[in-house]
Protein backbone atom coordinates (compact mmCIF):
# COMPACT_ATOMS: atom_id res chain seq x y z
CA UNK A 1 0.00 0.00 0.00
CA UNK A 2 1.44 3.24 -1.11
CA UNK A 3 0.74 6.41 1.48
CA UNK A 4 0.72 9.95 0.06
CA UNK A 5 0.44 13.63 1.19
CA UNK A 6 0.75 17.37 0.41
CA UNK A 7 -1.04 19.31 -3.03
CA UNK A 8 -3.51 21.47 -2.72
CA UNK A 9 -7.46 20.45 -3.12
CA UNK A 10 -9.33 22.12 -6.18
CA UNK A 11 -6.60 20.92 -9.30
CA UNK A 12 -7.14 20.65 -12.76
CA UNK A 13 -6.65 17.04 -12.37
CA UNK A 14 -9.49 16.28 -10.61
CA UNK A 15 -11.84 16.41 -13.59
CA UNK A 16 -9.68 13.49 -15.37
CA UNK A 17 -9.73 11.22 -12.96
CA UNK A 18 -12.98 9.78 -14.20
CA UNK A 19 -11.44 9.26 -17.68
CA UNK A 20 -8.79 7.35 -15.89
CA UNK A 21 -10.13 4.67 -13.23
CA UNK A 22 -10.76 1.21 -14.73
CA UNK A 23 -12.09 -2.28 -13.38
CA UNK A 24 -8.81 -2.94 -11.58
CA UNK A 25 -8.88 -0.20 -9.29
CA UNK A 26 -8.47 -0.89 -5.32
CA UNK A 27 -8.03 1.87 -2.46
CA UNK A 28 -8.39 2.84 0.48
CA UNK A 29 -11.33 5.34 1.36
CA UNK A 30 -12.03 6.84 4.63
CA UNK A 31 -16.44 8.00 5.71
CA UNK A 32 -15.25 11.31 4.79
CA UNK A 33 -14.63 10.06 0.72
CA UNK A 34 -11.26 11.01 1.25
CA UNK A 35 -8.83 8.37 -0.61
CA UNK A 36 -5.62 7.80 1.65
CA UNK A 37 -4.04 4.94 -0.20
CA UNK A 38 -3.80 2.74 -3.45
CA UNK A 39 -3.46 -0.67 -3.31
CA UNK A 40 -3.79 -1.47 -7.38
CA UNK A 41 -4.21 0.97 -9.84
CA UNK A 42 -3.16 1.84 -13.59
CA UNK A 43 -0.53 4.15 -13.31
CA UNK A 44 -2.09 6.86 -14.48
CA UNK A 45 -4.36 6.64 -11.47
CA UNK A 46 -1.90 5.81 -9.25
CA UNK A 47 0.49 8.71 -10.39
CA UNK A 48 -2.52 11.25 -10.03
CA UNK A 49 -3.90 9.88 -6.76
CA UNK A 50 -0.05 10.29 -5.04
CA UNK A 51 0.12 13.99 -6.83
CA UNK A 52 -2.58 14.95 -5.33
CA UNK A 53 -2.09 14.48 -1.47
CA UNK A 54 -4.64 14.54 0.95
CA UNK A 55 -6.74 16.51 -1.57
CA UNK A 56 -7.68 13.10 -3.56
CA UNK A 57 -11.29 12.84 -2.76
CA UNK A 58 -14.13 10.19 -4.72
CA UNK A 59 -15.43 13.46 -6.08
CA UNK A 60 -12.60 12.93 -8.56
CA UNK A 61 -13.91 9.58 -9.73
CA UNK A 62 -17.58 10.07 -9.65
CA UNK A 63 -20.49 12.60 -9.67
CA UNK A 64 -22.22 13.89 -6.47
CA UNK A 65 -24.65 11.30 -6.63
CA UNK A 66 -22.67 8.50 -7.22
CA UNK A 67 -20.79 9.86 -4.20
CA UNK A 68 -23.67 9.78 -2.04
CA UNK A 69 -24.09 5.79 -2.69
CA UNK A 70 -20.47 4.94 -2.23
CA UNK A 71 -20.27 6.64 0.92
CA UNK A 72 -23.82 5.41 2.34
CA UNK A 73 -21.99 1.89 1.19
CA UNK A 74 -18.48 2.75 2.98
CA UNK A 75 -20.96 3.55 6.40
CA UNK A 76 -22.69 0.49 5.87
CA UNK A 77 -19.92 -1.71 5.84
CA UNK A 78 -17.65 0.40 8.70
CA UNK A 79 -21.35 -0.36 10.70
CA UNK A 80 -21.90 -3.98 9.76
CA UNK A 81 -18.39 -5.29 9.81
CA UNK A 82 -19.24 -6.83 6.77
CA UNK A 83 -18.54 -6.22 3.00
CA UNK A 84 -21.27 -4.02 1.41
CA UNK A 85 -21.91 -3.58 -2.84
CA UNK A 86 -22.92 -1.28 -4.88
CA UNK A 87 -23.38 -1.49 -8.69
CA UNK A 88 -22.86 2.13 -10.59
CA UNK A 89 -25.55 2.72 -13.05
CA UNK A 90 -22.52 4.13 -15.17
CA UNK A 91 -20.82 3.28 -19.45
CA UNK A 92 -18.24 1.07 -17.78
CA UNK A 93 -21.25 -0.82 -15.41
CA UNK A 94 -19.21 -0.82 -12.28
CA UNK A 95 -19.30 -2.55 -9.14
CA UNK A 96 -18.35 -1.38 -5.70
CA UNK A 97 -17.30 -3.31 -3.33
CA UNK A 98 -16.55 -2.11 0.30
CA UNK A 99 -14.64 -4.22 3.11
CA UNK A 100 -13.52 -2.40 6.93
CA UNK A 101 -10.44 -1.64 7.52
CA UNK A 102 -10.89 -0.23 10.69
CA UNK A 103 -12.98 1.91 12.74
CA UNK A 104 -13.13 4.73 9.92
CA UNK A 105 -12.10 3.25 7.00
CA UNK A 106 -12.55 0.52 4.26
CA UNK A 107 -10.80 -0.96 1.03
CA UNK A 108 -12.73 -0.73 -1.87
CA UNK A 109 -12.38 -2.42 -4.91
CA UNK A 110 -13.94 -1.28 -8.16
CA UNK A 111 -15.13 -4.62 -10.16
CA UNK A 112 -15.37 -3.57 -14.09
CA UNK A 113 -19.12 -5.50 -15.27
CA UNK A 114 -19.12 -4.26 -18.36
CA UNK A 115 -18.16 -8.18 -20.27
CA UNK A 116 -20.62 -9.60 -18.10
CA UNK A 117 -23.01 -7.39 -18.98
CA UNK A 118 -22.50 -7.52 -22.46
CA UNK A 119 -22.59 -11.07 -22.02
CA UNK A 120 -25.79 -10.95 -20.99
CA UNK A 121 -27.18 -8.35 -23.39
CA UNK A 122 -26.29 -11.48 -26.11
CA UNK A 123 -27.58 -14.04 -23.62
CA UNK A 124 -31.16 -12.21 -23.31
CA UNK A 125 -30.89 -11.41 -27.18
CA UNK A 126 -30.36 -14.64 -28.12
CA UNK A 127 -33.38 -16.12 -25.81
CA UNK A 128 -35.54 -13.36 -27.33
CA UNK A 129 -34.66 -13.57 -30.93
CA UNK A 130 -35.56 -15.78 -34.02
CA UNK A 131 -32.32 -16.47 -35.04
CA UNK A 132 -33.32 -17.33 -38.78
CA UNK A 133 -35.58 -14.00 -39.32
CA UNK A 134 -33.91 -11.47 -36.59
CA UNK A 135 -37.40 -11.26 -35.59
CA UNK A 136 -38.32 -11.37 -31.88
CA UNK A 137 -39.84 -14.73 -30.36
CA UNK A 138 -42.71 -16.27 -28.87
CA UNK A 139 -41.32 -15.65 -25.22
CA UNK A 140 -40.62 -12.13 -26.03
CA UNK A 141 -43.95 -11.39 -27.71
CA UNK A 142 -45.70 -13.03 -24.78
CA UNK A 143 -44.37 -10.81 -22.30
CA UNK A 144 -44.79 -7.10 -24.73
CA UNK A 145 -48.06 -8.40 -24.61
CA UNK A 146 -48.43 -8.73 -20.54
CA UNK A 147 -46.81 -5.37 -20.30
CA UNK A 148 -49.32 -3.83 -23.07
CA UNK A 149 -52.29 -5.25 -21.34
CA UNK A 150 -51.17 -4.21 -17.88
CA UNK A 151 -51.23 -0.54 -19.77
CA UNK A 152 -53.98 -0.66 -21.68
CA UNK A 153 -55.94 -2.05 -18.27
CA UNK A 154 -55.32 1.12 -16.14
CA UNK A 155 -55.79 3.06 -19.39
CA UNK A 156 -59.44 1.36 -20.11
CA UNK A 157 -57.60 1.25 -23.94
CA UNK A 158 -57.57 -1.91 -26.09
CA UNK A 159 -55.27 -3.75 -27.81
CA UNK A 160 -55.47 -6.99 -30.41
CA UNK A 161 -53.29 -10.38 -30.66
CA UNK A 162 -52.81 -11.40 -34.18
CA UNK A 163 -52.00 -14.84 -34.88
CA UNK A 164 -50.79 -14.87 -38.10
CA UNK A 165 -49.80 -18.38 -40.28
CA UNK A 166 -47.82 -18.45 -43.67
CA UNK A 167 -50.07 -21.41 -45.27
CA UNK A 168 -48.19 -24.02 -47.66
CA UNK A 169 -45.98 -23.06 -50.16
CA UNK A 170 -46.99 -23.70 -53.79
CA UNK A 171 -45.88 -26.77 -55.56
CA UNK A 172 -42.69 -24.93 -56.20
CA UNK A 173 -42.27 -24.18 -52.31
CA UNK A 174 -42.53 -27.94 -51.17
CA UNK A 175 -38.63 -28.49 -53.50
CA UNK A 176 -36.76 -25.78 -51.50
CA UNK A 177 -34.44 -27.10 -49.20
CA UNK A 178 -34.46 -25.38 -45.34
CA UNK A 179 -32.02 -22.83 -46.50
CA UNK A 180 -34.28 -21.58 -48.77
CA UNK A 181 -37.22 -21.81 -46.88
CA UNK A 182 -36.01 -19.70 -44.25
CA UNK A 183 -35.19 -17.06 -47.12
CA UNK A 184 -38.55 -17.12 -47.68
CA UNK A 185 -39.50 -16.53 -44.28
CA UNK A 186 -37.22 -13.79 -44.20
CA UNK A 187 -38.94 -11.45 -47.00
CA UNK A 188 -42.61 -12.29 -44.99
CA UNK A 189 -41.14 -10.57 -41.80
CA UNK A 190 -39.82 -7.98 -43.93
CA UNK A 191 -43.02 -7.54 -45.15
CA UNK A 192 -44.40 -7.58 -42.20
CA UNK A 193 -42.49 -4.86 -40.36
CA UNK A 194 -42.46 -2.44 -43.30
CA UNK A 195 -46.02 -2.81 -43.11
CA UNK A 196 -46.43 -2.37 -39.46
CA UNK A 197 -44.07 1.04 -40.08
CA UNK A 198 -46.21 2.56 -42.56
CA UNK A 199 -49.45 4.79 -42.63
CA UNK A 200 -51.29 7.55 -44.09
CA UNK A 201 -52.33 10.41 -43.82
CA UNK A 202 -55.58 9.63 -41.66
CA UNK A 203 -53.73 6.83 -39.65
CA UNK A 204 -54.16 7.89 -35.62
CA UNK A 205 -51.96 5.02 -34.85
CA UNK A 206 -48.49 4.71 -34.96
CA UNK A 207 -48.00 1.51 -35.27
CA UNK A 208 -43.82 1.77 -35.77
CA UNK A 209 -43.54 3.23 -32.35
CA UNK A 210 -46.16 0.49 -30.99
CA UNK A 211 -46.64 -3.02 -32.75
CA UNK A 212 -45.00 -5.58 -31.76
CA UNK A 213 -44.51 -8.13 -34.41
CA UNK A 214 -42.28 -12.09 -33.45
CA UNK A 215 -41.80 -15.41 -35.14
CA UNK A 216 -44.43 -17.66 -32.89
CA UNK A 217 -43.39 -21.12 -34.66
CA UNK A 218 -42.02 -22.42 -38.04
CA UNK A 219 -44.58 -20.86 -40.23
CA UNK A 220 -46.55 -18.57 -37.32
CA UNK A 221 -45.99 -15.21 -36.87
CA UNK A 222 -47.67 -13.05 -34.09
CA UNK A 223 -48.26 -9.66 -34.07
CA UNK A 224 -49.67 -7.16 -31.28
CA UNK A 225 -51.19 -3.75 -31.59
CA UNK A 226 -51.83 -1.61 -28.28
CA UNK A 227 -53.68 1.47 -28.33
CA UNK A 228 -56.46 0.65 -31.31
CA UNK A 229 -59.60 2.14 -31.09
CA UNK A 230 -61.78 -1.10 -31.83
CA UNK A 231 -61.98 -3.99 -33.91
CA UNK A 232 -62.13 -2.13 -37.20
CA UNK A 233 -58.47 -1.07 -36.72
CA UNK A 234 -57.37 -4.76 -36.23
CA UNK A 235 -59.28 -5.78 -39.51
CA UNK A 236 -57.54 -2.91 -41.59
CA UNK A 237 -54.14 -3.98 -40.68
CA UNK A 238 -54.91 -7.86 -41.22
CA UNK A 239 -56.11 -7.12 -43.92
CA UNK A 240 -53.23 -5.20 -45.34
CA UNK A 241 -50.64 -7.74 -43.90
CA UNK A 242 -52.42 -9.93 -46.17
CA UNK A 243 -52.23 -8.34 -49.26
CA UNK A 244 -48.53 -7.69 -49.08
CA UNK A 245 -47.64 -11.60 -47.60
CA UNK A 246 -49.61 -13.11 -50.47
CA UNK A 247 -47.67 -11.64 -53.12
CA UNK A 248 -45.29 -13.93 -54.91
CA UNK A 249 -41.60 -14.16 -53.41
CA UNK A 250 -38.40 -14.93 -55.69
CA UNK A 251 -35.72 -17.60 -53.53
CA UNK A 252 -33.07 -17.66 -56.85
CA UNK A 253 -34.56 -18.57 -60.01
CA UNK A 254 -38.07 -19.95 -58.16
CA UNK A 255 -40.77 -17.86 -57.46
CA UNK A 256 -43.03 -18.98 -54.57
CA UNK A 257 -46.49 -18.09 -53.00
CA UNK A 258 -48.37 -18.23 -49.50
CA UNK A 259 -51.14 -18.30 -47.83
CA UNK A 260 -51.65 -16.33 -45.27
CA UNK A 261 -54.29 -17.02 -42.46
CA UNK A 262 -55.26 -14.55 -39.40
CA UNK A 263 -56.62 -14.97 -36.28
CA UNK A 264 -57.48 -11.89 -34.26
CA UNK A 265 -58.42 -11.63 -30.33
CA UNK A 266 -59.41 -8.14 -28.90
CA UNK A 267 -58.40 -7.16 -25.03
CA UNK A 268 -60.36 -6.72 -22.83
CA UNK A 269 -63.33 -8.51 -24.92
CA UNK A 270 -61.53 -12.20 -25.50
CA UNK A 271 -59.13 -12.00 -23.13
CA UNK A 272 -57.05 -9.90 -19.96
CA UNK A 273 -54.02 -12.44 -19.76
CA UNK A 274 -51.71 -12.84 -22.32
CA UNK A 275 -52.35 -16.85 -22.21
CA UNK A 276 -55.59 -16.39 -23.35
CA UNK A 277 -55.52 -13.66 -25.96
CA UNK A 278 -52.75 -15.60 -27.18
CA UNK A 279 -54.97 -18.70 -27.19
CA UNK A 280 -58.12 -17.25 -28.41
CA UNK A 281 -56.26 -15.57 -31.50
CA UNK A 282 -54.50 -18.89 -32.22
CA UNK A 283 -58.30 -20.76 -32.55
CA UNK A 284 -58.79 -17.94 -34.90
CA UNK A 285 -56.28 -18.38 -37.46
CA UNK A 286 -56.64 -22.37 -37.17
CA UNK A 287 -61.03 -21.68 -38.22
CA UNK A 288 -59.10 -18.97 -40.98
CA UNK A 289 -57.10 -22.26 -42.19
CA UNK A 290 -59.45 -24.70 -41.82
CA UNK A 291 -62.22 -22.73 -44.07
CA UNK A 292 -61.81 -22.61 -47.21
CA UNK A 293 -63.13 -18.95 -47.88
CA UNK A 294 -61.65 -17.04 -45.21
CA UNK A 295 -58.29 -16.06 -44.21
CA UNK A 296 -59.54 -13.85 -41.45
CA UNK A 297 -61.20 -14.76 -38.43
CA UNK A 298 -61.86 -12.70 -35.38
CA UNK A 299 -62.24 -14.80 -32.22
CA UNK A 300 -66.07 -16.03 -31.98
CA UNK A 301 -66.40 -13.88 -28.53
CA UNK A 302 -66.92 -10.33 -30.76
CA UNK A 303 -68.25 -11.72 -33.85
CA UNK A 304 -71.70 -11.05 -32.78
CA UNK A 305 -70.93 -7.80 -31.33
CA UNK A 306 -69.10 -6.40 -34.32
CA UNK A 307 -71.79 -7.50 -36.91
CA UNK A 308 -74.21 -5.70 -34.82
CA UNK A 309 -71.76 -2.85 -34.93
CA UNK A 310 -71.65 -3.30 -39.19
CA UNK A 311 -75.20 -3.07 -39.28
CA UNK A 312 -75.47 -0.13 -37.44
CA UNK A 313 -72.89 1.90 -39.32
CA UNK A 314 -74.38 0.26 -42.93
CA UNK A 315 -77.40 1.66 -42.13
CA UNK A 316 -75.83 4.88 -41.20
CA UNK A 317 -73.46 5.16 -43.85
CA UNK A 318 -76.80 4.62 -46.63
CA UNK A 319 -78.78 6.97 -44.48
CA UNK A 320 -75.43 9.69 -44.67
CA UNK A 321 -75.30 8.74 -48.87
CA UNK A 322 -79.36 9.87 -49.28
CA UNK A 323 -79.29 12.64 -47.18
CA UNK A 324 -75.82 14.76 -48.75
CA UNK A 325 -73.84 14.42 -44.79
CA UNK A 326 -70.56 13.41 -46.90
CA UNK A 327 -68.13 15.99 -47.17
CA UNK A 328 -64.59 16.48 -48.79
CA UNK A 329 -61.49 17.70 -47.38
CA UNK A 330 -58.18 18.92 -49.93
CA UNK A 331 -54.64 18.12 -48.71
CA UNK A 332 -52.58 20.23 -51.32
CA UNK A 333 -49.59 18.80 -52.96
CA UNK A 334 -46.83 21.61 -53.52
CA UNK A 335 -43.50 21.95 -55.63
CA UNK A 336 -40.75 21.29 -53.85
CA UNK A 337 -38.68 24.45 -55.11
CA UNK A 338 -41.30 26.88 -53.96
CA UNK A 339 -43.87 25.35 -52.42
CA UNK A 340 -46.60 26.47 -54.46
CA UNK A 341 -49.86 24.20 -55.21
CA UNK A 342 -50.50 22.18 -58.29
CA UNK A 343 -52.72 19.19 -57.15
CA UNK A 344 -55.27 19.13 -54.20
CA UNK A 345 -55.84 15.61 -53.14
CA UNK A 346 -59.88 14.98 -52.51
CA UNK A 347 -60.01 12.84 -48.86
CA UNK A 348 -63.73 11.87 -47.77
CA UNK A 349 -65.10 12.70 -44.77
CA UNK A 350 -68.57 12.17 -42.48
CA UNK A 351 -69.63 14.41 -39.79
CA UNK A 352 -71.38 12.15 -38.26
CA UNK A 353 -73.48 14.24 -35.13
CA UNK A 354 -73.18 11.37 -33.07
CA UNK A 355 -69.38 9.70 -33.76
CA UNK A 356 -68.23 13.07 -34.68
CA UNK A 357 -66.23 13.28 -37.48
CA UNK A 358 -65.12 10.07 -39.73
CA UNK A 359 -61.95 9.88 -41.36
CA UNK A 360 -61.27 8.51 -45.27
CA UNK A 361 -59.36 5.12 -44.10
CA UNK A 362 -62.45 4.10 -41.51
CA UNK A 363 -65.39 5.06 -43.95
CA UNK A 364 -63.77 3.01 -46.86
CA UNK A 365 -62.81 0.29 -44.37
CA UNK A 366 -66.69 0.43 -43.82
CA UNK A 367 -68.23 0.79 -47.24
CA UNK A 368 -66.22 -2.00 -48.60
CA UNK A 369 -67.57 -4.40 -45.82
CA UNK A 370 -71.07 -3.27 -46.71
CA UNK A 371 -71.13 -2.92 -50.60
CA UNK A 372 -71.49 1.02 -50.69
CA UNK A 373 -67.94 1.94 -51.76
CA UNK A 374 -69.17 2.18 -55.37
CA UNK A 375 -71.96 4.71 -54.47
CA UNK A 376 -69.77 6.36 -52.20
CA UNK A 377 -66.96 6.45 -54.40
CA UNK A 378 -68.94 7.93 -57.06
CA UNK A 379 -70.56 11.05 -55.20
CA UNK A 380 -66.54 11.51 -54.02
CA UNK A 381 -65.48 11.72 -58.02
CA UNK A 382 -68.25 13.54 -58.78
CA UNK A 383 -68.26 16.52 -55.82
CA UNK A 384 -64.33 16.34 -56.44
CA UNK A 385 -64.96 17.36 -59.99
CA UNK A 386 -67.30 20.17 -59.30
CA UNK A 387 -64.58 21.33 -56.89
CA UNK A 388 -62.20 21.60 -59.65
CA UNK A 389 -64.84 23.33 -61.47
CA UNK A 390 -65.09 25.72 -59.53
CA UNK A 391 -60.97 26.48 -58.69
CA UNK A 392 -60.76 27.11 -62.84
CA UNK A 393 -63.61 29.78 -62.70
CA UNK A 394 -61.92 31.60 -59.94
CA UNK A 395 -58.69 31.52 -62.17
CA UNK A 396 -56.88 29.27 -60.45
CA UNK A 397 -56.82 26.83 -63.97
CA UNK A 398 -53.56 24.93 -63.53
CA UNK A 399 -54.60 23.23 -60.02
CA UNK A 400 -55.58 19.59 -60.27
CA UNK A 401 -57.28 17.27 -58.69
CA UNK A 402 -56.30 13.75 -57.03
CA UNK A 403 -59.02 10.99 -56.26
CA UNK A 404 -58.38 7.70 -54.37
CA UNK A 405 -59.89 4.70 -56.23
CA UNK A 406 -60.33 2.19 -53.42
CA UNK A 407 -59.18 -2.19 -54.47
CA UNK A 408 -62.75 -2.94 -54.92
CA UNK A 409 -63.61 0.16 -57.13
CA UNK A 410 -60.50 -0.38 -59.41
CA UNK A 411 -61.90 -4.18 -60.45
CA UNK A 412 -65.36 -2.98 -60.30
CA UNK A 413 -67.25 -3.26 -63.67
CA UNK A 414 -67.64 -0.42 -65.49
CA UNK A 415 -65.45 1.94 -63.84
CA UNK A 416 -63.59 3.43 -66.83
CA UNK A 417 -67.20 4.63 -68.18
CA UNK A 418 -68.93 5.38 -64.92
CA UNK A 419 -66.08 7.99 -63.95
CA UNK A 420 -66.44 8.79 -68.18
CA UNK A 421 -69.70 9.84 -67.33
CA UNK A 422 -68.97 11.38 -64.25
CA UNK A 423 -66.28 14.05 -65.43
CA UNK A 424 -68.19 14.51 -68.94
CA UNK A 425 -71.33 15.54 -66.87
CA UNK A 426 -69.17 18.11 -64.78
CA UNK A 427 -67.89 19.25 -67.87
CA UNK A 428 -63.90 19.37 -66.23
CA UNK A 429 -60.55 18.22 -68.19
CA UNK A 430 -60.11 14.41 -67.78
CA UNK A 431 -56.12 15.52 -68.07
CA UNK A 432 -56.37 17.45 -64.62
CA UNK A 433 -57.50 14.70 -62.81
CA UNK A 434 -55.22 12.35 -60.86
CA UNK A 435 -55.75 9.00 -59.80
CA UNK A 436 -54.02 7.59 -56.90
CA UNK A 437 -53.94 3.78 -56.49
CA UNK A 438 -52.17 1.92 -53.19
CA UNK A 439 -49.01 0.02 -54.58
CA UNK A 440 -50.22 -3.20 -52.80
CA UNK A 441 -53.62 -2.80 -55.28
CA UNK A 442 -51.76 -2.05 -58.33
CA UNK A 443 -49.31 -5.48 -58.24
CA UNK A 444 -51.49 -7.91 -56.96
CA UNK A 445 -54.34 -7.93 -59.52
CA UNK A 446 -51.72 -7.30 -62.20
CA UNK A 447 -53.70 -7.69 -65.31
CA UNK A 448 -57.25 -6.22 -64.65
CA UNK A 449 -55.67 -3.24 -62.91
CA UNK A 450 -53.07 -2.52 -65.62
CA UNK A 451 -55.72 -2.34 -68.22
CA UNK A 452 -58.35 -0.30 -66.26
CA UNK A 453 -55.05 2.17 -65.91
CA UNK A 454 -54.60 2.18 -69.43
CA UNK A 455 -57.89 2.82 -70.38
CA UNK A 456 -58.26 5.78 -67.34
CA UNK A 457 -55.01 7.36 -68.94
CA UNK A 458 -55.87 7.40 -72.46
CA UNK A 459 -58.79 9.45 -70.97
CA UNK A 460 -56.16 12.05 -70.25
CA UNK A 461 -55.99 10.89 -66.35
CA UNK A 462 -52.96 10.14 -64.92
CA UNK A 463 -52.36 6.94 -62.53
CA UNK A 464 -50.59 7.89 -59.33
CA UNK A 465 -48.71 5.19 -57.01
CA UNK A 466 -49.62 6.13 -53.48
CA UNK A 467 -47.70 4.70 -50.49
CA UNK A 468 -44.70 3.60 -52.39
CA UNK A 469 -41.71 1.99 -51.22
CA UNK A 470 -43.77 -0.65 -48.49
CA UNK A 471 -44.81 -3.05 -50.83
CA UNK A 472 -42.79 -5.65 -53.15
CA UNK A 473 -43.03 -2.82 -56.18
CA UNK A 474 -39.64 -3.78 -58.41
CA UNK A 475 -38.02 -1.89 -60.76
CA UNK A 476 -39.36 -4.67 -63.22
CA UNK A 477 -43.22 -3.71 -61.85
CA UNK A 478 -42.48 -0.21 -61.84
CA UNK A 479 -41.05 -0.27 -65.63
CA UNK A 480 -44.20 -1.93 -66.61
CA UNK A 481 -46.53 -0.01 -64.77
CA UNK A 482 -48.61 2.70 -66.09
CA UNK A 483 -47.43 5.19 -63.73
CA UNK A 484 -47.28 8.47 -64.38
CA UNK A 485 -46.23 9.48 -60.47
CA UNK A 486 -45.07 7.88 -57.35
CA UNK A 487 -45.30 8.77 -53.86
CA UNK A 488 -43.53 7.74 -51.21
CA UNK A 489 -44.60 6.40 -48.37
CA UNK A 490 -44.68 8.70 -45.29
CA UNK A 491 -43.02 6.11 -42.91
CA UNK A 492 -39.69 6.91 -44.81
CA UNK A 493 -40.30 10.47 -44.25
CA UNK A 494 -41.19 10.54 -40.87
CA UNK A 495 -37.71 9.53 -39.68
CA UNK A 496 -35.70 11.05 -42.43
CA UNK A 497 -34.27 13.74 -39.95
CA UNK A 498 -32.32 10.65 -38.14
CA UNK A 499 -32.61 7.70 -40.13
CA UNK A 500 -29.66 7.82 -43.29
CA UNK A 501 -31.52 4.12 -44.91
CA UNK A 502 -34.60 6.24 -44.88
CA UNK A 503 -32.72 9.27 -46.79
CA UNK A 504 -31.21 6.87 -48.91
CA UNK A 505 -34.01 4.73 -49.75
CA UNK A 506 -36.14 8.30 -50.62
CA UNK A 507 -32.71 9.18 -52.81
CA UNK A 508 -32.86 5.71 -54.80
CA UNK A 509 -36.51 5.76 -55.16
CA UNK A 510 -36.18 9.33 -57.23
CA UNK A 511 -33.53 8.71 -58.96
CA UNK A 512 -35.03 5.51 -60.45
CA UNK A 513 -38.88 6.90 -60.98
CA UNK A 514 -37.03 9.82 -62.94
CA UNK A 515 -35.09 8.00 -64.79
CA UNK A 516 -38.08 5.37 -66.05
CA UNK A 517 -39.92 9.64 -66.55
CA UNK A 518 -42.05 9.57 -63.46
CA UNK A 519 -42.76 12.15 -61.46
CA UNK A 520 -42.29 12.11 -57.43
CA UNK A 521 -44.05 13.30 -54.29
CA UNK A 522 -43.29 12.46 -51.33
CA UNK A 523 -46.11 12.62 -48.20
CA UNK A 524 -45.94 13.24 -44.78
CA UNK A 525 -44.00 15.82 -44.57
CA UNK A 526 -44.09 18.14 -41.73
CA UNK A 527 -40.76 19.67 -40.98
CA UNK A 528 -38.05 22.31 -42.55
CA UNK A 529 -35.78 19.90 -42.61
CA UNK A 530 -37.55 16.90 -44.31
CA UNK A 531 -38.77 19.02 -47.01
CA UNK A 532 -35.14 20.65 -47.25
CA UNK A 533 -34.08 16.63 -47.61
CA UNK A 534 -36.50 15.62 -50.09
CA UNK A 535 -35.83 18.69 -52.29
CA UNK A 536 -31.72 17.39 -52.05
CA UNK A 537 -32.86 13.88 -52.92
CA UNK A 538 -34.96 15.49 -56.13
CA UNK A 539 -38.10 15.05 -55.12
CA UNK A 540 -40.35 17.13 -57.52
CA UNK A 541 -43.48 17.58 -55.40
CA UNK A 542 -44.61 17.52 -51.19
CA UNK A 543 -47.31 16.99 -49.38
CA UNK A 544 -48.25 16.81 -46.03
CA UNK A 545 -48.74 19.34 -42.75
CA UNK A 546 -45.87 21.33 -43.09
CA UNK A 547 -46.99 22.93 -45.89
CA UNK A 548 -51.07 22.77 -45.04
CA UNK A 549 -53.48 20.23 -43.06
CA UNK A 550 -56.87 18.64 -45.39
CA UNK A 551 -58.68 22.10 -46.04
CA UNK A 552 -62.19 22.16 -46.47
CA UNK A 553 -64.14 23.31 -49.35
CA UNK A 554 -64.39 26.99 -48.29
CA UNK A 555 -60.42 26.71 -47.20
CA UNK A 556 -59.01 25.57 -49.98
CA UNK A 557 -60.18 28.21 -52.12
CA UNK A 558 -59.03 30.94 -49.84
CA UNK A 559 -55.42 28.82 -49.24
CA UNK A 560 -55.38 28.66 -53.21
CA UNK A 561 -55.96 32.50 -53.75
CA UNK A 562 -53.53 33.36 -50.83
CA UNK A 563 -50.96 31.05 -52.78
CA UNK A 564 -51.54 32.96 -55.92
CA UNK A 565 -51.41 36.70 -54.36
CA UNK A 566 -47.79 34.99 -53.07
CA UNK A 567 -46.68 33.83 -56.31
CA UNK A 568 -48.61 35.77 -58.71
CA UNK A 569 -49.62 32.34 -60.13
CA UNK A 570 -51.55 29.47 -59.32
CA UNK A 571 -49.42 26.42 -59.11
CA UNK A 572 -47.76 24.22 -62.19
CA UNK A 573 -48.30 21.53 -63.94
CA UNK A 574 -47.65 18.20 -62.34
Amino acid sequence: MTGFSGMAPGTALESSLNDQIDGNTILIVSQSGAVSGVVEATDAVRQRIESSGESARLAAFWSDTQVQDILQTVKRAIRTRQSQSLQLDTDSAQEILCIAQGPDRVMMIVRDLSDQQAALVRVRQLAYTDEATGLPNREYLLSELQKIADIQRLKEGRAAMLCIHVGQFDDHGWSLDAAQQDDVLKVLATRMVAHLRGTNDDDEIDYERYSVAARIDFRQFGVVLPAIESGEDAEAVAERLIADLAQPVTVGARTVTVRPSIGVALFPQDGTDPATLYQNASAAMNDARNDPGATLKFHSGTVRLRTLQRQDLEIELRSALENEEYALNFLPIVTAADGQPVTMEALLRWPDTLLGTQPTRKIVRIAERTGLILPIGEWVVGRACQQLKHWHAKGHTSIRVAINLSSQEIVSDDIVGRIGRIIEAAQVDPAAIDVELKEHMLFREVLKDYVTCRELKAMGMRIVIDDYGIGACSLAHLSQSPADAIKIDNSFVANLEANERDQAACSAATAMARELGISVIAEGVETEQQAALLRDAGCEFLQGFYFSKPLNEEDALLYLDSSRNADGSSGASS
